[in-house]
């Protein structure tokens, strides 16, 4: 065969990889090309020759998958600040080489014990590499395979034991079936052979399986009552590159105007949510207590609960204080750290709760590590007013008590923290009944990312079942039921408000009492799987000698 017939080859291969996986992600609702997606770059790693090879046609592959996944990252709008969008040529270009890592195992897996420990050991592998990928200050876990499967309700009623990590790993296990059924294809020569047939029934059984199980669930689901309450959300549409620039009043009228709406037609809501940055000025400290004032007299007035985003500061008496990533008053050489918060307003009540961002997008909202690397803060901010946060401390658990007496608990998370599993759980371990998402995803305009984010969010219900209301600046804003089911939705780029009720809920699932079980078991197999092919490959080279 010609060397260049080989290289075409391979590089289709690497292309179809690259491609299956992309078109298995939201908004298209096609998640079953994933159980497939692995199978071309499984048959490409039995072509090459060295390590070299490899991590060259895996990148290939993950480009294409990050490239077509991610390319709204950049925003590409006439307003986009050029930071986001060389933040988003950097990701798609350096993100894939990360993916390297499961498929180099794989292959040392195969070249030093072979027969089938390599595929047997793989969708471990990849799920602990997944789950190390949601790790660290520049994690991103956005291509988590799990995130296919959000448009199909009944398959992922199981991740509330296993979190939407068992989701990747059932994904990859049929990805190895698959590609031992055309395997034994190729070798027979023949379509129908015995072993080929069983395999693929064996893959499709594995893939439909948690469909009979979530079936039962949502069946079952109609005949449980829940308590329950009644919350409203803003969807305002603000221009998010101008939001910064209007004035205090001018937002405050905006969002009393759109309240005063939702009371009309929902005069029984307890609860009104508006999204991420919703108000735009530090409006908690002095040199805006006259506005603060009028908010808080307004809320008093309307008897209802509000939570809303906002930049909140904490300022050092004594700068030696703070840390090297904090902000700096050159006037008066002051320091202060400013958060990505969001607090809750009650009527009647001078107690403000907070809760501040404490997962923030890397280079985005926060530098890495910033605080060793303080001194790239100033050349790395963009220009829309929102770099360098600080990170928040503490998973804060909201209350509020009802007119009969009764105190609910919930939790909000802002934006990119909605795509942490196992952050989303501890709040709902700490005893919130419901979950908020405040995001402002209108950086992106209308292109695949804030539809990828409201689809994340289902997984987060149900893993914890709990309801989950998430408000955006620009959309796209629902109310999500514990089971994934959406009850409300907006679209994107509509200035609006909706409301409806909120399931309350006081049981833990076993994903949220025992958290990622399918990571440990992925951990130690991996970790026992690795260490025996080293041993076997030592033991090859002292025989050569």
């Amino acid at each position: 065969m010609k060397k260049g017939k080989i290289f075409d080859e391979r590089f289709l291969l690497a292309f179809s990889t690259g491609v299956l996986l992309s078109l298995s992600f939201p908004p298209l609702k096609s998640g079953f090309f994933a159980t497939v997606g692995f199978v071309p770059l499984l048959f490409l790693i039995d072509k090459l020759k060295n390590y070299k090879q490899l991590f060259l046609y895996s990148y290939l592959s993950f480009f294409f998958f990050n490239l077509f996944t991610l390319y709204w990252v950049g925003g590409w709008s006439k307003e986009a600040d050029p930071f986001l969008m060389v933040g988003c040529v950097l990701l798609i270009l350096f993100h894939p080489v990360l993916f390297f890592l499961p498929m180099w195992f794989y292959m040392f897996v195969k070249r030093n014990i072979g027969g089938v420990v390599n595929l047997v050991a793989f969708p471990f592998a990849y799920t602990l590499f997944e789950y190390f990928r949601s790790k660290t200050e520049l994690a991103f876990p956005w291509l988590t395979l799990g995130n296919t499967q959000t448009y199909f309700i009944e398959k992922i009623q199981f991740i509330e034991f296993t979190g939407v990590y068992g989701l990747s790993f059932l994904i990859l296990v049929v990805n190895v079936i698959f590609y031992l059924a055309i395997k034994e294809i190729l070798s027979q020569g023949k379509i129908f052979s015995k072993r080929a047939s069983l395999y693929f029934l064996l893959a499709i059984l594995i893939y439909i399986a948690p469909d009979f199980y979530g079936a039962s669930v949502l069946k079952k689901s109609n005949n449980f009552s829940y308590k329950e309450i009644k919350v409203g959300l803003i969807q305002p549409d603000i221009n998010p590159w101008l939001k910064w620039e209007g004035t205090l009043a001018e937002q405050l009228e905006l969002y009393m105007g759109m309240t005063r709406k939702i009371i009309q037609t929902n005069p029984d809501v307890e609860l009104i949510v508006y999204p991420e940055t919703a108000i735009t000025y530090y409006f908690l400290l002095s040199p805006y207590r006259y506005y603060f004032n009028w908010f808080k007299s307004w809320v008093d007035s309307l008897g209802i609960a509000i939570l809303t985003g906002f930049p909140d500061a904490k300022f050092y008496d004594n700068p030696s204080d703070a840390p090297p990533s904090s902000h700096l008053i050159k006037e008066t050489g002051q320091r202060y750290d400013a958060f990505n918060a969001m607090g809750l307003f009650l009527p009647n009540s001078d107690k403000i709760q907070k809760y501040a961002k404490i997962i923030l997008v890397p280079f985005g909202e926060r530098l890495p590590y910033a605080d060793t690397f303080h001194f790239l803060i100033e050349p790395l901010q963009w220009g829309v007013g929102i770099s360098n946060w600080a990170k928040g401390k503490d998973t804060t658990i909201f209350e509020m008590k009802r007119k009969n007496g009764e105190v609910i608990k919930f939790s909000g998370v802002v934006c990119y923290e909605s795509i942490y599993p196992s952050f989303v759980r501890e709040f709902v371990k700490r005893g919130a009944q419901f979950l908020v998402v405040i995001t402002n995803d209108s950086w992106y305009g209308n292109t695949s990312g804030p539809y990828q984010h409201f689809q994340y969010s289902i997984l987060r219900a149900v893993e914890n079942r709990r309801s989950i209301v998430r408000c955006a600046n620009g959309g796209v804003s629902g109310l999500i039921d514990p089971y994934g089911r959406v009850q409300k939705k907006t679209k994107f780029h509509e200035k609006t408000q909706i409301a409806d009720i909120v399931k309350l809920n006081d049981e833990e699932t076993f994903y949220t009492k025992h958290g990622d079980v399918i990571v440990y078991i992925s951990f130690y197999l991996t970790i026992f799987t690795f260490v025996f092919a080293v041993f076997k490959n030592f033991k090859q080279k002292m025989a050569k000698k």
